[in-house]
Parts: structure tokens; sequence; C-alpha cells
């Protein structure tokens, strides 16, 4: 009997009897546990539950650095997160927000919400009055209004939302008002810093940004951004 088997047999009492016979924190040539394996093959909860009862090692990672929480979210198990948050599993990572599962969840926003005790970590699904307020923001056709509006803003949730769903083609006027807004979380300036191609703008020269007015103050918002960031858990 071996864990690779058990995993694709969907068979709960053989996983039963794998539980009481095979190692629980045995690690394959890839490095995954058998919770991994058991993740990454989608075996029904039930299965799942039996090893989450036995002494097994939650924040192990495998060669590629995910954890049994970042399989979860890779393979959009939401049930099986909700089980291993009830376990103390760790929201955190020594390398910093971007390593975290909530991080690799963001473009589920259902799933990233379910982890929100992530230190640094955001709402991403909006309620009808924010998206409505967002909405409203992001359509102002003057740019003088909307960068009045998001000075405003007294809501982080709002203000990521708006940061991203943001046409940077119109210019960095109002990204500029995001960054000075006090509620402008960390997580935010780091998009901020991605969407706008920051490290392009870093590299930029004297002799480059004088060839044309609009671009001295897209770097400036990339200096700006880099000088904030340097104090943050990235």
């Amino acid at each position: 009997m071996e864990w690779a088997k058990v995993c694709k047999t969907k068979d709960i009492e053989r996983v039963r009897e794998a539980v009481s016979k095979l190692d629980v924190n045995e690690r394959d040539v890839r490095g995954r546990t058998p919770l991994m394996l058991f993740l990454t093959n989608r075996m029904p909860l039930e299965a799942i539950k039996l090893l989450l009862a036995q002494n097994i090692d939650l924040e192990v990672r495998d060669k590629l650095g995910d954890t049994a929480l970042k399989k979860a979210v890779k393979f959009k198990q939401a049930e099986v997160l909700s089980l291993l948050l009830a376990e103390g599993v760790d929201l955190q990572a020594p390398e910093g927000i971007t390593a975290t599962a909530w991080y690799a969840a963001r473009d589920h926003r259902g799933i990233a919400d379910l982890l929100l005790d992530t230190p640094g970590a955001i709402r991403l699904t909006l309620q009808a009055a924010e998206q409505l307020q967002v909405e409203s923001i992001l359509y102002e056709e003057s740019l003088n209004t909307m960068c009045h509006e998001i000075s405003k803003v007294s809501s982080a949730v709002i203000l990521h939302a708006i940061v991203n769903g943001y046409n940077w083609d119109d210019g960095p006027e109002p990204m500029l008002a995001a960054l000075a807004n006090p509620v402008c979380a960390p997580i935010t300036m780091m998009d901020m810093f991605e969407l706008m191609e920051g490290e392009y703008w870093l590299e930029q020269t004297e002799e480059e940004l004088a060839s044309s007015y609009w671009k001295r103050p897209w770097k400036e918002m990339a200096e700006t951004l880099q000088e904030k960031l340097k104090f943050c858990d990235r």
C-alpha cells in the first residue's frame, strides 16, 4: 500500500486503512505529504478529515514551496480551507504577504476572503454600496473630480478596488491621489507598483524623462512607492 495509489482510489475504507498503517507525514520525491496528494487528486472531504484527525504537519512545504493551505487555494477547495483554518494553520509566510495563500488566492475573491486573517490582507469582495462608490469614481469623466473623490475615500477596501480597476492609460494623477490617501494599504501600494510597471519607470534616465513632459510624474510615483514599500512586509 502506497499513498500515491491510495489518493487515486477515492475509497474511504482504503484511506482509513492507510491512515492506520502508513506514515501520515511521509514525503514523496516532490516533497508532497499525503495531505497534499489528497488535495491534488481532489479526494473526498471525508478522506481529508481522516488525515487531519492524525498528528500531521500542516506547515511543511513541498519542493515548489507550497503548503497544504496553498494547495487548497490552487485547487479552489474552499471547504478544505475552512478545515485547515479550524486546525489553526499558519496564514503568514516568512517571505512576506506575497508568499501567503491569501496572495495566491487573489484571483478568486471568495476564496481569498476566507483568508482575511492573513496579516496585511484586504477584503476583495465588495458590498453593493461599495461597488457603486467604486464605479462612480472610476467612471467620473473629470480627472480633477476623480482625484478629489479618491482623496476623500475612507475605506482601504474601496481604495484598493479603485486602484485595481483604474485605467492606468488615463494618467498618474488619480493614482497619486490614492497614494497620498492615508488609508492606502501596503498591499494596495504593491499592486500600484506592479500595475504602473514601476521597475520600468525607475530605470528611466533624466534624458529619457526630458523627452516628454508627462513622464516625470510616473517616475516620481514609482520612486515614492519604492520608498514606502521599503518599510512594508513584502
